[in-house]
């Protein structure tokens, strides 16, 4: 007799908890955010909280049962060194300068995967673009030194149809750092560009075409607008990669090319007491670099219209 009140109270428990998840929209939600939630918080929020306190702390890792002194002085240390901020602007300067290289050079492979390939090619297309994106960025990176150094494809090729000058100094420069960047982002801007292409109704294309319209009015008028959330994401994707990117710059970069990635990097493996220091300049470094991708989202983002 115990045993069956106990499992009609289990019912009604059930039974309630049912009615609870039918009803309420925000019990539902709750449920179905749980882990999405939990993930931000545990994944993402957590260890910038921890690099936070720890870049207001004097030092660190702390002695056992010392309490933490508070500063700001490794903010302060920023804006002390000429050799911090150049390294700073650099990283912005070059990361706009390959986010709009990147979008010239894969805008026509979008385009052409999404509009002028026939359907039933268009996915072995996407497949032998991203093929090369199974390969560790360490690896990609050895083969673009193996392809541009001075006895490489490129120089050979250059050496071979008689250009003057050969070899040229392709390496441990912007050049081989550019190239570098585009090839390793440029599936973060083929994406984005490729869904918002591929929406395009190519109806309106052909009706543009029949009443007279150019190729280049074509583009600046229909495919540009209606393209432009995924420039602006793709942008955003290319840009916040490469100011963040480590190994590629000690790679294929030299001494006049170093980011501030590297920068940090490089406080960080210093001895001594230098977490408090390289987590200021991590956090200065992701908030300009987000304050500068929302402003490049406010100018440019689509307008949604209000609908009445």
């Amino acid at each position: 007799m115990t045993r069956l009140l106990v499992h009609a109270r289990d019912f009604r428990a059930y039974r309630a908890l049912l009615d609870l998840h039918a009803r309420a929209g925000w019990f539902r939600l709750s449920i179905v955010a749980a882990l999405p939630v939990a993930w931000i918080i545990v994944a993402n929020l957590a260890p910038l909280v921890q690099m936070a306190m720890i870049s207001l702390y004097d030092r660190y890792p702390l002695a056992p049962g010392t309490e933490p002194q508070f500063t700001l002085r490794h903010y302060t240390a920023f804006f002390g060194r000429p050799l911090y901020l150049t390294a700073f602007l650099r990283t912005f300067v070059f990361g706009t300068a390959v986010t709009a290289l990147t979008l010239v050079v894969v805008f026509p492979i979008a385009f052409y995967i999404s509009k002028v390939a026939a359907p039933a090619r268009r996915t072995r297309l996407l497949l032998l673009v991203i093929a090369p994106f199974w390969v560790s960025e360490v690896i990609r990176s050895f083969a673009w030194i193996l392809m541009l150094a001075n006895r490489g494809a490129v120089n050979s090729f250059a050496s071979w149809i008689g250009l003057p000058g050969t070899p040229y100094e392709l390496l441990y420069n912007n050049v081989s750092l550019t190239i570098g960047v585009i090839y390793l982002t440029s599936l973060y801007m083929l994406l984005p560009l490729y869904a918002a292409l591929e929406k395009i109704d190519r109806s309106v294309l052909e009706a543009a075409s029949d009443l007279g319209a150019p190729g280049w009015r074509r583009f600046t008028r229909i495919v540009l607008p209606l393209s432009r959330e995924g420039v602006v994401t793709g942008c955003t994707l290319v840009f916040l990669l490469t100011v963040g990117l480590f190994a590629m710059p000690q790679l294929l970069g030299g001494p006049n090319t170093t980011m501030f990635a590297t920068t940090i990097g490089q406080v960080f493996a210093k001895a001594g007491d230098s977490w408090p220091l390289g987590s200021a300049f991590s956090l200065i470094l992701l908030a300009a670099a987000l304050a500068y991708v929302g402003l490049f989202m406010l100018l440019f983002q689509p307008r949604r219209r209000k609908t009445s």
